[in-house]
């Protein structure tokens, strides 16, 4: 569920600010979104996940809940809750918010920098002038021609990257305390558990096949050019 919600909602986000900025090129919105990217890029993960944790605990040191948190920094539940019940449903919701912003973070500064700059390519294009010459407002024009044919390098991005994602947030399971995988390979790897490093590979590599095969499909969902009929 943290790399689902890390990784839709970053791919997401970081589409629709790239596009938007692509959009308002230069404006004082772009030039933000901008300097937020190359400083998300430019910062560590570790460091992303730790600054986060540490902002965390001051805000509910900050409110007086640091006994009883609002932000939670570690761990998946807290102990002694259900996991099924009400209680730690939202219990588990509340501890996903820190580590998913650090997922949600990484990905919109990629994909927005990627985004901005196939919007860049596309906003010029004859079919767009076409398509607004033969009646549809602009705004039609860039969500239905522009952002569709712009999205199309994205698939593979998305794709590929969304299938090794599952063993790649190591540094935040271990941060936060999340037993995922990439935390499972780290342990392996310390503990010379060949089995497991084997078993997590060979995963890898079925992943990064159906990532292949997912990419290729998104192209024809978004290239009629590239279908076969």
């Amino acid at each position: 569920r943290l790399l689902v919600v890390g990784s839709v909602l970053g791919t997401a986000i970081g589409v629709l600010l790239g596009a938007f900025g692509a959009i308002r090129q230069y404006k004082p919105s772009d030039s933000v979104m901008t300097l937020a990217a190359f400083v998300i890029l430019a910062t560590p993960v570790v460091v992303l996940a730790v600054a986060a944790k540490i902002g965390g605990t001051y805000v509910n040191q900050a409110i007086g809940r640091a006994d009883d948190p609002v932000i939670f920094t570690t761990g998946e539940i807290t102990p002694g809750l259900s996991t099924w019940s009400w209680a730690g449903l939202t219990d588990r919701a509340a501890h996903l918010v820190l580590p998913s912003l650090v997922l949600i973070a990484v990905g919109f500064a990629f994909y927005s920098r990627y985004q901005r700059s196939a919007m860049l390519d596309v906003l010029g294009s004859d079919f767009l002038r076409t398509a607004q010459a033969k009646g549809l407002s602009r705004g039609r024009a860039l969500v239905k021609h522009g952002l569709r044919t712009a999205l199309i390098p994205m698939a593979t991005f998305f794709a590929f990257q969304f299938a090794t994602l599952f063993v790649g947030a190591t540094f935040t399971e271990k941060i936060f305390s999340w037993n995922g995988m990439g935390a499972w390979f780290v342990d392996s790897v310390t503990k010379n558990d060949v089995n497991a490093v084997a078993g997590i590979t060979l995963l890898v590599a079925i992943l990064v096949l159906l990532a292949g095969l997912v990419s290729d499909l998104a192209y024809a969902a978004l290239d009629p050019r590239v279908r076969v009929r």
